[in-house]
């Protein structure tokens, strides 16, 4: 019974990640105002993708992410494949960083995080204005950016109060004895 605690807290956890994220872009997708806005609302998926990914790598497989993103750039009319591209390379590199940010103090976390989004943001820029892909005003997408950046520390806040997504203690292992 206690070798099957861990294994059922990570598919509850990789399960209420596709719970928030399939919410997420329900609402995101509402159609509540129909005209066109001078702001855009921050990416909560990608604050949430990369809280998670920082504290608990477990619970975001890279193939979890890659379907996840890949769904929004669909329902989202993004091209396919490259914003889902640049958040793996990030998501990963996240994941490779997971246990220095364990011992590091919230604001380098947040740090760490905020620069991934930026990198995120404007290597997509790049890329589309290489390309010459229509794309968002750049005015948006910096209002996109910065908000995201300040909502990580909001995600993070209430992925720890609600849903208990700490950051692993010193020496604790998953299901099959690997580190955390």
């Amino acid at each position: 019974m206690a070798e099957r605690a861990p294994l059922t807290r990570l598919w509850i956890g990789r399960g209420v990640y596709i719970a928030l994220v399939a919410l997420l872009i329900f609402l995101h997708l509402l159609p509540l105002d129909t005209l066109p806005s001078n702001w855009a609302p921050p990416d909560f998926i990608l604050a949430l993708t990369f809280a998670w990914a920082a504290r608990r790598p477990d619970f975001v497989p890279v193939l979890l992410i890659a379907a996840v993103f890949l769904l929004t750039d669909l329902l989202y009319h993004r091209p396919p494949g490259l914003w889902t591209a640049l958040v793996i390379v990030a998501t990963e590199a996240l994941r490779h960083r997971a246990q220095d940010l364990r011992a590091v103090p919230f604001p380098l976390e947040w740090a760490t995080a905020a620069f991934a989004i930026v990198a995120v943001t404007l290597a997509n820029r790049v890329v589309l204005g290489l390309t010459m892909t229509p794309q968002a005003p750049l005015s948006l997408t910096m209002i996109q950016m910065v908000l995201t950046v300040l909502a990580y520390p909001l995600v993070t806040g209430l992925s720890y109060l609600i849903f208990g997504v700490r950051r692993p203690a010193p020496g604790e292992v998953d299901a099959l004895g690997h580190r955390l």
